[in-house]
C-alpha cells in the first residue's frame, strides 16, 4: 500500500468521518448514525476456492468495516457498513465491491453453520445446508469515496461493464449498483458536518483559485481544520499547506491559503512582472509544490522577505 493510499485510508478509518460519509449518502446529511455507535469489524474476507481436489484461498481486504444499528423512522436494522477508500478512478470498482459483499455474506453463512455444527440443532435440509430457516444475514452496505478531482467516468453498476446485450437476456442478469462519493458530484457541501466536507469542496474547487479564495472569505469552517484533513488536502492538491502553526491538532487554514496568495500578489508587483498578481501567485505556487511543508524553506517562502523568497526563486531555478 502506497503513502496516499495509507493516508486515505488512516483517514476513513476516524468514527467521524466514516458516519459522515454514511450520513450525507444515505440520508442526505441528517446525523442518523452515530459515530460512537459505530463497531469496528475484521475488514478482512477470505474467498476460498476448490479446485481439482486442491483449496485455493484468496484474501480480499477492505479499507474499514463497521457493524453499526441504524435507527431511521420507526426501523432498527443491524447493518455491516464498509467504506473503499479510491485516491483515483477504477474502471472495474463494481466487480470490486460486489466481491466484497458477496464474501462476507458467505462468511456470516459459514459463523452460523459453525454455531450450528456446535449446538448440533438442526435436522434433515436444514442439517444439509447448515442454515434453519429462521436464520437472517446482515444486510451489507459498501460505499466508494473517490478523492480525485476528475470526473468519475468508470462504470457506476455491473451493467455499465457489459457490452451490447440482449434485451431478454440482460433481464436475467443481476445488476450491482456502485455506491460513489466523488468530489466533483457534490452539489451541496453543508451536507457534511466532518472535515470530509471541507476536504471535498477543497479539491472539487482547487482549479479554480478565484473560487476557492471567496470560499475561504464565507466559510468559518476554514478558520479552523483538524490535522487529518490538511493532511487529505495537501495529499490530493498541491496547496502544502503547512502544519507548523497548529494548535490542539487544528490549522487556520483560512489563513495559510490567504497569506500564499497575498504574498504571490506582492512579490509579482515587486518584481515589476507585467503579470503582476497571476505571475507572483504562479511564481509561489511552483516554489511551495518544491518544498516540504515542514521544512525551513517552505517557511521562509511564507513568512521570510522579499529576498528570501528571490534566493529561493534562483536555488530552484524558477527565475533566472
Amino acid at each position: 500500500m502506497g503513502k496516499k493510499d495509507t493516508i486515505t485510508k488512516k483517514y476513513l478509518e476516524q468514527p467521524e468521518v466514516f458516519a459522515d460519509a454514511f450520513n450525507y449518502f444515505l440520508f442526505d446529511g441528517k446525523n442518523v448514525i452515530k459515530s460512537k455507535d459505530l463497531k469496528e469489524q475484521d475488514p478482512t474476507e477470505l474467498a476460498v476456492m476448490k479446485k481439482m481436489g486442491k483449496v485455493f484461498t484468496s484474501q480480499k481486504m477492505r479499507d474499514v468495516l463497521r457493524l453499526c444499528t441504524v435507527r431511521h423512522s420507526k426501523y432498527a436494522t443491524l447493518v455491516l457498513l464498509g467504506i473503499e477508500g479510491q485516491t483515483d478512478i477504477s474502471y472495474v470498482m463494481p466487480v470490486r465491491d460486489y466481491l466484497y459483499d458477496a464474501l462476507n455474506y458467505a462468511e456470516q453463512i459459514d459463523n452460523i453453520r459453525k454455531k450450528h455444527m456446535e449446538t448440533k440443532d438442526l435436522k434433515g435440509s436444514e442439517y444439509i445446508s447448515g442454515f434453519s430457516k429462521k436464520d437472517k444475514l446482515i444486510p451489507v452496505i459498501t460505499l466508494c469515496v473517490c478523492f480525485d478531482k476528475t470526473h468519475w467516468d468508470g462504470p457506476k453498476s455491473l451493467y455499465d461493464m457489459f457490452g451490447k446485450i440482449d434485451p431478454h437476456i440482460k433481464k436475467y442478469v443481476n445488476n450491482y449498483s456502485l455506491n460513489l462519493i466523488s468530489p466533483e458530484e457534490i452539489t451541496d457541501f453543508s451536507k457534511f458536518s466532518s472535515g470530509l466536507g471541507l476536504a471535498m469542496e477543497f479539491i472539487h474547487n482547487s482549479d479554480d483559485k478565484k473560487r476557492l479564495h471567496a470560499i475561504m472569505e464565507s466559510k468559518k469552517e476554514y478558520r479552523s481544520v483538524d490535522i487529518q484533513t490538511v493532511d487529505i488536502i495537501n495529499t490530493y492538491t498541491s496547496a502544502n499547506i503547512s502544519k507548523k502553526n497548529a494548535e490542539g491538532g487544528r490549522i487556520n487554514v483560512c489563513t495559510a491559503i490567504q497569506g500564499l496568495i497575498e504574498d504571490g500578489r506582492i512579490q509579482g508587483l515587486k518584481e515589476g512582472r507585467k503579470e503582476g498578481l497571476e505571475e507572483g501567485a504562479n511564481m509561489l505556487a511552483k516554489l511551495i509544490k518544491l518544498l516540504n511543508p515542514d521544512s525551513k524553506e517552505f517557511d521562509k517562502a511564507l513568512n521570510g522577505t522579499s529576498a528570501d523568497r528571490k534566493r529561493l526563486y534562483k536555488k530552484y531555478k524558477i527565475i533566472d
